[in-house]
């Protein structure tokens, strides 16, 4: 009787085990297949308040504004005014 209860949990464990291998290897083909970003520049940092920021991020030939807090999801706006962004961005630099 004590045999086979721990011939039981030897099982169970095996059995966790295996699992654990086949999430670890699924895990590593996904993350190689998706595309690497290489031209992802964050521009300009501001503090809103204490939980909230607010990020202006250059990725590839795409302007990004994206609104984060601390208990809510990020808001992410595209903005298609790279004229208006590198102007803003050389007066923050000037000043």
């Amino acid at each position: 009787m004590l045999y086979e209860k721990v011939a039981l949990v030897i099982l169970f464990l095996a059995a966790l085990f295996v699992v654990q291998i086949f999430l670890h290897r699924r895990s590593k083909l996904t993350s190689n297949s998706l595309p690497a970003l290489h031209n992802l520049k964050v521009l300009s940092k501001l503090s809103l308040s204490k939980t909230t920021q607010l990020n202006i991020v250059n990725a590839g030939s795409d302007t990004l504004l994206i609104v984060s807090s601390k208990n809510a999801p990020a808001t992410v706006m595209a903005l298609n005014l790279p004229e208006k962004v590198d102007a803003v961005e050389r007066k923050i630099y000037e000043d």
